[in-house]
């Protein structure tokens, strides 16, 4: 019989989000009313360079919604910074370095937030990159960026297509991210979690005399999702639960799905075991003649088995199962109908 860690809570959650505390168009309540609609759990609300949701005492449960507040720690031009489970404003007019090492000073937890937007986008807004890929000491890396993909690859020559189409025009994690957090994840016997963030604002477009909000939060909820492998229910006790949720985060006990392409099913699952134990992303397994990865998917798609950033096997099903395990670090890809959809963590398999 597996052990009890083969059971498993899901809890769905969208990580960097704004609001009107700096350039969203919602407030708080507001928003996680709006992840209630979209079926999350949990929200991360990371304004630009504030706290002030926090000062307010607007984070806790919000109609069953938990509400996490952190900042997006914004230098001008470069080098964004998602800082979680911080509770005083740290100053972006500082190198990525030092921004790095205030956030864990202060006891949080630190992402890198959309490294890698185009330099060749056509979108009047200027591209907001990490400058600096050997830096080093950050918790994790934000590989998929839904507001980024969507931007780099928009088209002024055909705006309603890009509008009214948007979730068709995504690309997914771009080579280079996933290959430095392959890279990152290599150079350390730890894992480096990577999470998927909405970088929601709702922001409203004008045509003509006409203004269309293209990116409503309850839209940008139902798109990039963090699901998060929890060993028990959440607590009641907000503290317990921001506790609880900020732990999956850190340690990379969830996987990225983007919910668009099979929104009304259940969840692809990821997982590697043996005659005993059963593990999830963000944890590790020791190798013996038994073990095995196994993927889990609603409907037909692409699935990409990648160990320490080498790709393994490549198969078109709804499961697979792969029992010529190493020593390494694994984690899986999914690509349906050719569109980017299921990223994981790593699963560490052991001797």
């Amino acid at each position: 019989m597996l052990k009890d860690k083969s059971v498993k809570y899901l809890y769905p959650g969208a990580i960097h989000i704004h609001s009107k505390y700096s350039d969203g168009s919602s407030t708080i309540p507001e928003i996680a009313q709006a992840a209630k609609k979209a079926g999350l759990a949990w929200i991360a609300v990371t304004d630009h360079n504030s706290l002030e949701g926090l000062k307010n005492g607007e984070e806790g449960w919000h109609d069953g919604v938990a509400v996490i507040i952190g900042d997006e720690i914004s230098p001008e031009l470069s080098d964004h910074y998602i800082a979680l489970d911080i509770n005083e404003n740290i100053s972006c007019d500082q190198s990525p370095e030092k921004i790095i090492e205030e956030v864990k000073k202060h006891g949080g937890i630190g992402f890198v937030a959309h490294p890698d937007e185009s330099l060749s986008r056509k979108y009047k807004q200027h591209p907001l990159r990490w400058t600096d890929w050997n830096i080093r000491g950050f918790d994790g890396i934000e590989i998929w960026n839904y507001l980024s993909d969507w931007v780099d690859n928009y088209n002024p020559k055909n705006p309603f297509y890009h509008f009214f189409f948007k979730n068709h025009t995504l690309t997914g994690p771009t080579e280079k991210t996933l290959k430095w957090w392959d890279v990152v994840n290599n150079e350390t016997p730890e894992i480096i979690p990577a999470i998927g963030g909405v970088d929601a604002h709702a922001l409203s477009y004008k045509f003509g005399f006409i203004n269309i909000k293209i990116f409503p939060y309850i839209d940008s909820f139902n798109t990039i999702t963090n699901i998060l492998y929890i060993d028990k229910k959440l607590s009641s006790s907000f503290e317990e639960a921001k506790k609880e949720i900020l732990t999956a985060v850190k340690t990379g006990r969830n996987t990225i799905i983007n919910r668009i392409w099979a929104k009304s099913l259940k969840y692809p699952v990821f997982y590697i075991e043996d005659k005993d134990t059963r593990v999830f992303p963000g944890e590790s397994i020791k190798l013996n003649e038994y073990t095995k990865a196994v993927v889990k998917l609603p409907v037909t798609a692409l699935i990409r088995l990648i160990q320490d950033g080498q790709l393994v096997w490549e198969y078109e099903d709804r499961e697979m199962e792969f029992d010529g395990l190493n020593e390494g670090k694994y984690r899986v890809e999914v690509y349906y109908k050719n569109h980017p959809w299921v990223f994981s963590n790593p699963v560490k398999v052991i001797s």
